[in-house]
């Protein structure tokens, strides 16, 4: 796999690591297209959701319709090294395609990997 892939100015770097990571994509989208946005962002999410390695994806929207990013998606995965192999599905990689090219959709994702750098629980002393 090469170092990114790229969907119109849309940059995914390899997580290729073997711990759990999160990726969380955050996406300035009008508000009057948002029902469409999720209608392909749903799309994308079922073939992802398919993939081995594949925790959990949540979607939130901004409660604040002035907000530039107003949809953040969170999508746990067993590990980076299962994140970069489904991220070569060529139904994933048409998914995504449908969804840049779609006229009706005038969106700008920012997608990035994170591995856990602290997790907090009620209780913990944070020294």
């Amino acid at each position: 796999m090469s170092d990114t892939i790229s969907f119109e100015n849309v940059r995914l770097v390899p997580a290729n690591v073997p711990d759990a990571v999160t990726l969380i994509n955050a996406f300035t989208v009008p508000v009057e297209e948002s029902e469409q946005f999720l209608f392909r962002w749903k799309d994308n999410a079922r073939i992802m959701a398919a993939q081995p390695g594949f925790i959990r994806a949540v979607m939130y929207q901004s409660l604040d319709d002035q907000a530039e990013l107003r949809f953040i998606q969170l999508t746990a995965w067993e590990s980076g090294t299962a994140l970069d192999k489904a991220r070569t599905n060529p139904e994933w990689r048409a998914s995504v395609q449908r969804m840049l090219a779609d006229e009706k959709l005038h969106l700008k994702a920012r997608p990035v990997v994170y591995t856990v750098a602290l997790d907090i629980h009620p209780g913990d002393t944070l020294e």
